[in-house]
């Protein structure tokens, strides 16, 4: 769940985006899992969904870095770009629900763009991130 006041809106990166609503200092978490906001299943649950729910998923989706789980937003959160010079981080050492929180990596002003880098939250991003494909 975000923590900040944000818009969405058309985005340069690609289609939709997550806009700061108010300024954001570096470090301040900005999103937290919340299990009242966001859904965490099991990643052969989505082998059992009917194939739209599995295209939803890849699009909208953040499996596991461990390949254990499936996140879904349920917030605006789903629109947040990829990035490879991010202002967004995930701090695993830091646990809210007992999931790692995402903070600003630097100072965010009104408006800017809010962005992470894929592959420091998604499994099947960080592959291929790795392998030099392209995420849209």
């Amino acid at each position: 769940m975000l923590l900040i006041a944000v818009e969405v809106r058309a985005s340069a990166i690609h289609g939709l985006g997550v806009f700061a609503g108010e300024a954001v200092a570096k470090g301040q978490t900005v999103w937290q899992f919340d299990p009242g906001m966001d859904r965490k299943h099991p990643a052969e649950w989505l082998q059992r969904q009917p194939a739209h729910v599995r295209r939803f998923m890849a699009l909208y989706g953040v499996l596991s870095l461990d390949r254990r789980h499936y996140y879904i937003a349920g917030d605006q959160t789903l629109y947040i770009n990829h990035s490879a010079a991010p202002n967004l981080v995930p701090r695993p050492e830091i646990l809210v629900n007992d999931e790692e929180v995402v903070v600003a990596a630097r100072d965010i002003a009104v408006g800017a763009e809010l962005t992470i880098d894929y592959g420091t939250i998604d499994g099947a991003d960080r592959d291929r991130l790795a392998q030099g494909g392209s995420l849209f």
